[in-house]
């Protein structure tokens, strides 16, 4: 940061008299019924423009245009084994490629390195392998963020970042074999999406990169170009992804251009710092556990009169690399009787549909409780597993099903204190100028930014809790920027972009 740059900044401060905020927040203890599923209504046609590959805007809540991040309507997953490719949810780290990459699929290209006979292979050469197919559970890390208390940055999913699919294209290890394997001591393998990166931000602060141990890689995972039988889409990763089934979505890498068999994990802050599991208020650290494989989860996607008067309840239920072995229901969260799966069992990466009947529920019933048992006896906890980044939310409490029916999100949004204009300004050039990417990366109108590697802050509309707590421990790929500015003057950053974008 230049000196001038520095100096009119602490001088701006010093008149604004900038206000210290909060930072985390304590959380609340929990309510004996979970608050009704925060689903707002679906985004308006006009709303969706940026839809992709015929996506049905009526199933979807649109958290965020570039990158797309889509979560599909509770009721509108289906009861199926298999979710349809025009409902399932979208996240993307980065803006997508151009959209020509799937019109000329058979020349995209994907390279094999950190094995004995590296080699570059295009679609068409990868389809001479046998063909391979398999069906599994793609859920985003923060399914379930929209729960915590925190306020943890990111989308705030209910249950719709998730559903189960069938993928198809050739195992990961067949090709790697093909090219003599890996090289010795390799310990992971490391997967490079094709996101194109925008000039002047740094390549390992933003590319998706994602590395898994080597084991799992050689074991079934695979390179897919199909997706419920079709090419894979666009918005869904087409036309080539790594899947690794039973693992979080994060690790699946989309438009992915380079597979390397590797001593050491991605050195890309995706990688490094984020999707970390840490304790509420740490910054993302290598040392901290990843987001690999799912815990065992449950939930119900509808409800309906069966034809004798009863209530039938439809539901889905998994445990990533084991599958499950039981569901239950549950009134009171107290006494639990066993749910009935129906439907194909597609193996222990996919979901089974489970169902069960009520002929009444007493009018001070609110909601309806699964729990699932995984294959090696995990039950479903009550209560989730409070951290930073609201990921891995399993919790049977969160998840339960409110019986009048799905509401909307009606969160009070948070008042915001009026800044003066030497306070604006201020957080104005930080936001625009010097070594932080802001402008870079998001767009926002009084800046004059506009930018799709982060979310639109204007759509977004933090508090400025959330955006100092982001500029303070990162968020997904966003690493932490204590360490280039104050704490001053993140206070100053985050207060100028609650007040432009929430006015």
């Amino acid at each position: 940061m230049s000196g001038n740059r520095r100096a009119f900044l602490e001088n701006t401060l010093a008149i604004a008299g900038a206000a210290a905020l909060t930072g985390c927040k304590s959380t609340p203890p929990e309510p004996t019924v979970p608050t009704p599923e925060p689903e707002p209504a679906p985004s308006k046609p006009e709303e969706t423009n940026t839809l992709l590959d015929g996506l049905e805007s009526e199933n979807f809540i649109l958290h965020n245009p570039k990158p797309l991040a889509l979560e599909s309507l509770r009721h509108s997953i289906g009861m199926g084994a298999i979710t349809a490719t025009s409902r399932l949810f979208v996240r993307n780290n980065l803006p997508h490629p151009d959209p020509q990459i799937i019109s000329t699929a058979a020349q995209w290209t994907l390279q094999i390195s950190g094995v004995q006979n590296p080699r570059r292979f295009t679609l068409s050469e990868l389809k001479s392998f046998a063909y391979d197919n398999i069906c599994a559970v793609l859920q985003c890390s923060g399914n379930g963020r929209a729960f915590f208390k925190h306020g943890p940055s990111g989308s705030q999913w209910a249950t719709g970042a998730a559903g189960c699919v069938s993928w198809g294209g050739v195992k990961l290890s067949k090709v790697i074999n093909a090219c003599g394997g890996p090289k010795d001591n390799m310990k992971f393998i490391t997967g490079t999406g094709g996101e194109p990166i925008p000039e002047g931000v740094e390549r390992d602060k933003v590319v998706v990169e994602r590395s898994i141990p080597i084991e799992k890689g050689m074991k079934d995972c695979l390179i897919a170009w199909e997706l419920n039988g079709e090419p894979i889409p666009l918005s869904h990763g087409g036309p080539l992804r790594l899947v690794v089934p039973g693992y979080f979505g994060c690790n699946q890498i989309k438009y992915v251009q380079e597979i390397a068999a590797t001593v050491e994990q991605s050195k890309a802050k995706i990688q490094q710092s984020g999707y970390r599991f840490r304790d509420i208020g740490q910054k993302g650290h290598p040392s901290q556990a990843s987001m690999w494989r799912m815990p065992v989860k449950s939930w119900i996607v509808s409800s309906l009169k069966s034809a004798d008067g009863n209530i039938r309840f439809n539901g889905v239920a998994f445990s990533g690399e084991r599958g499950v072995q039981a569901v239950e229901y549950s009134l009171n969260g107290s006494d639990w009787t066993a749910a009935t799966f129906y439907g194909p069992d597609l193996g222990v990466h996919a979901w089974r549909c489970f169902q069960f009947e009520l002929n009444q529920v007493p009018d001070t019933i609110q909601t309806v409780f699964t729990r699932a048992t995984d294959t090696a006896g995990d039950a479903q906890p009550k209560h989730r597993a409070e951290n930073e980044r609201g990921y891995g939310n399993n919790s049977w409490l969160d998840h339960g099903y409110a019986l009048k029916g799905i509401q909307k999100n009606e969160k009070t949004e948070a008042s915001v204190a009026a800044i003066s204009p030497e306070t604006q300004e201020a957080g104005r050039q930080l936001f625009v100028e010097g070594e932080l990417p802001c402008g870079s990366c998001h767009s926002l109108s009084d800046a004059q930014a506009v930018a799709e590697i982060g979310p639109n802050l204007d759509m977004l509309k933090p508090d400025s809790a959330r955006v100092e707590r982001a500029v303070t421990n990162g968020v997904g790929a966003m690493p932490s920027y204590t360490e280039l500015l104050t704490q001053e003057e993140i206070k100053t950053l985050a207060e100028y972009v609650s007040a432009v974008t929430r006015k």
